[in-house]
């Protein structure tokens, strides 16, 4: 697979990961570093997911990719990376989001969930309009989409309803306990908590808090780049 502007570890290769979305231990350990607890919500034995995390996830020579094509043919690319620290023994992981403005031969980070953390971030508002199927491939399912992308999620702004959707993409990739589980992945998340989200008159969100891709006096990000980032996210 190939990501415009994306240089792997060198020796490492990205391959279409698609195929992981449909096992339960995928999603349980996509979801683990949300909120505690999570790699039990799918009811998989725990060397099911160990196997998973150890085999599929963070290996350093195979890099999954998981790709979400959005309205406007703009993408969203979710890369799970492992880079060696001791070959054999230690290993460093990031899942990192990185947006393709339609177009552009060139990706914008939206953040990552690495082994200190998750920054970057994304509003409610756009998690669901992503979570809409576009495109002929990538993730077509509407509860698959809107789950990669939910680590993602930083937004205090939330319909009466999130905790309903959330629970409707649990059920569709088989959470033993949707409902619940639902509620802690809104309100019991470990990092991207609830921020709040401000838009100027040129149609740009920005978050209130960092670290975050998004917030506003980060230097890292440019406001060309937010500018973009808030386009392709919403139709």
């Amino acid at each position: 697979m190939h990501i415009p502007a994306y240089e792997p570890d060198p020796g490492a290769e990205l391959y279409d990961a698609t195929a992981l979305t449909d096992d339960p231990a995928f999603w349980s350990y996509h979801l683990c570093g949300t909120v505690l607890g999570a790699y039990e919500f799918f009811g998989v034995p725990y060397r099911e997911f160990l196997r998973m995390r150890d085999e599929r996830l963070t290996h350093p020579t195979r890099w999954p990719v998981l790709r979400i094509p959005l309205a406007g043919d703009h993408e969203i690319y979710i890369v799970y990376e492992t880079y060696t620290l001791t070959p054999g023994e230690e290993y460093e992981y990031s899942v990192r989001y990185l947006l393709r403005p339609a177009g552009q031969e060139r990706t914008i980070v939206l953040g990552a969930a690495e082994m200190e953390g998750t920054y970057g971030g994304l509003r409610w508002a756009e998690l669901v309009d992503a979570a809409t199927p576009a495109g002929t491939d990538g993730i077509q399912r509407p509860g698959a989409r809107l789950l990669a992308l939910l680590p993602m999620l930083a937004d205090a702004d939330r319909p009466f309803d999130a905790a309903e959707i959330v629970a409707s993409a649990l059920r569709e990739q088989g959470a033993t306990d949707p409902e619940r589980q639902a509620v802690a992945l809104l309100t019991e998340r470990e990092f991207c908590g609830d921020e709040t989200w401000t838009v100027d008159d040129a149609g740009v969100w920005t978050c209130d808090v960092g670290p975050n891709t998004r917030f506003r006096d980060d230097a890292g990000t440019e406001y060309a780049e937010l500018a973009e980032i808030s386009r392709a996210l919403m139709r």
